[in-house]
């Protein structure tokens, strides 16, 4: 994460703290607003001139007059107003109260905000705004979030079961995360969906996640939708007939990459693209091949394929490198090809083994 990043998360933090802060005691500051304002005013209009040396009170002297009176002893001679009497004791009081409540209540927020964790939570998540909401915290849930934290994205997580093992190590990457039905609208309302730009919802049950995403588009329409489906089939219905930017079968999507590790490890990923299956793959220069001495452009042009990435055996990356940049025994290569690039590769790598055409 660079320093631009690392400054522009702090600064998100320190806002969203602030906003968290003002929700929690808004209802304390507009008291204190109104009592401070009638004090003000109150002061201005009735306070006699003639203790001020026959000059007028102006508002800011009747501002800084009532400061001293409710945190500090008044530098104001007491008169006998019904209008400004009270004020010489009620003041007082009240900042004795302003301090006290003050503190117990911020420690208690600052301090033991584990046993008010979800009081904590809910005001965070509700504070939020252009973020991404996910909801189920299993094993693909765990790592969307990783992922999404990792491009520093503002997230809140929803999950069911309060018992659930990554709920602890997700709020770790500073994520609110919230307690409840997934598909009940007021959960979705704590995680802020109507202000948030994305949701994904990837719990085990494919109803639950359907349901989620259709609560979440009617509370916000212009959101981005993303859902995990285990019928690939269904999946592509859901896609298409509902709007939903994004249906995924995570068992489908996974399945081909278990079967290309078998076959091979050298292929990384793999995904299909105009109905033709485009493969990630590395490669490793070894001694005694062909590529040992000559350059990228040899690679590309000999072997048509596409190189993203060139890692050098000192371990510095190139992305995009140069046609003129030379291989070595020990670089790695990141490829994309198709399978006909990948029959044009095989001689080149011990490790790399092309599937087997249909018969």
């Amino acid at each position: 994460m660079g320093e631009y990043d690392l400054a522009r998360r702090r600064s998100r933090r320190f806002v969203l703290l602030l906003k968290v802060l003002f929700r929690e005691f808004r209802g304390f500051l507009l008291s204190m607003i109104v009592a401070f304002s009638v004090s003000v005013a109150l002061l201005y209009c009735f306070y006699p001139r003639n203790l001020l040396g026959g000059a007028t009170m102006t508002v800011a002297q009747a501002a800084y007059y009532t400061l001293l009176m409710i945190f500090f002893e008044s530098p104001l001679t007491y008169v006998e107003d019904y209008r400004l009497s009270p004020l010489f004791f009620i003041l007082p009081i009240l900042g004795l109260i302003i301090i006290a409540e003050g503190v117990v209540h911020l420690g208690n927020l600052l301090f033991q905000h584990k046993r008010y964790s979800k009081e904590w939570q809910s005001m965070i998540a509700e504070t939020m705004e252009d973020h991404v909401v996910v909801c189920g915290l299993g094993n693909v849930g765990v790592r969307v979030v990783q992922h999404l934290r990792r491009f520093s994205e503002d997230v809140v997580a929803i999950e069911t079961n309060p018992d659930a093992r990554f709920a602890t190590e997700v709020a770790g990457y500073d994520v609110p995360v919230l307690f409840g039905d997934v598909r009940d609208s007021a959960s979705l309302m704590r995680a802020s969906v109507p202000k948030a730009k994305a949701i994904i919802c990837v719990t085990d049950n494919d109803l639950a996640n359907l349901e989620a995403a259709l609560t979440a588009r009617e509370l916000n329409p212009k959101i981005r939708v993303v859902i995990r489906m285990f019928d690939q089939n269904l999946a592509k219905k859901v896609e298409k007939s509902m709007g939903i930017q994004g249906a995924y079968s995570s068992s489908a999507r996974s399945a081909r990459l278990f079967a290309q590790a078998a076959i091979s490890g050298d292929i990384l990923d793999s995904f299909e693209f105009g109905g033709t299956i485009i493969n990630a793959v590395q490669l490793t220069v070894e001694a005694n091949t062909i590529l040992v001495g000559h350059d990228i452009d040899y690679l590309r042009g000999n072997y048509e394929v596409t190189i993203l990435c060139h890692e050098k055996a000192d371990g510095t990356a190139d992305w995009n490198p140069a046609p003129s940049s030379n291989l070595s025994v020990g670089d790695k290569l990141l490829i994309m090809t198709d399978r006909a690039g990948l029959k044009r590769l095989t001689p080149l790598s011990s490790k790399l083994v092309l599937p087997r055409d249909k018969t």
